[in-house]
Order: structure tokens, then C-alpha cells, then sequence
């Protein structure tokens, strides 16, 4: 897969022509404004097709920093503490 620069312009006027070539080329489009690079248009990966490709990604995929790690569990588990009590559908 390859970065393509685009004037911003120019995905402007023919938004779909860059949507085609993120889609069915699976290029990275590089939208470009005065020479700098301002954003990127990138192809949704095709989904894990077995449990065996769900893995191979996962183990790629970035991790939170440890204190990022942190904050995000004790906000799970305030968010858990204020939930109300679940009675059974049953009773």
C-alpha cells in the first residue's frame, strides 16, 4: 500500500476519484494544503476472515501506555461501582 498526495483542492472537486482510490487501490491519500501534509483518507482494513488472522492482528495492534492503561481500568471500574444492581428477569 502506497501514499498518494492530493491537493486539498483537487479532492475538493473530485472527492469520489480519491474515495476510488482509497477503496480499490487501498492507497493512503495524503491531503496536501500549501505543500504540508494536513490529513489522511486510509482504507478500513478488510475484516479477519478466521480466528487464526484475528490473532496475527491483534499482536500487532498499538498498546496503551502504562498510565493511559491505568486511568482507563479505574475508570472502568467507576463506571461498574455506579451501575444499579441487575435483578434477575425471572423474579
Amino acid at each position: 500500500m502506497s501514499d498518494t498526495a492530493i491537493p486539498v483542492a483537487e479532492a475538493a472537486r473530485d472527492f469520489l476519484r480519491v474515495l476510488d482510490l482509497v477503496e480499490r487501490r487501498r492507497e493512503t491519500a495524503v491531503l496536501v494544503r500549501d505543500g504540508k501534509p494536513v490529513a489522511t483518507l486510509n482504507p478500513i482494513p478488510e475484516p479477519a476472515q478466521n480466528c487464526r488472522q484475528l490473532a496475527e492482528r491483534w499482536s500487532k495492534l498499538d498498546r496503551l501506555p502504562p498510565e493511559e492503561a491505568r486511568d482507563f481500568a479505574e475508570d472502568l471500574e467507576r463506571s461498574r461501582a455506579n451501575l444499579p444492581a441487575l435483578k434477575p428477569a425471572w423474579d
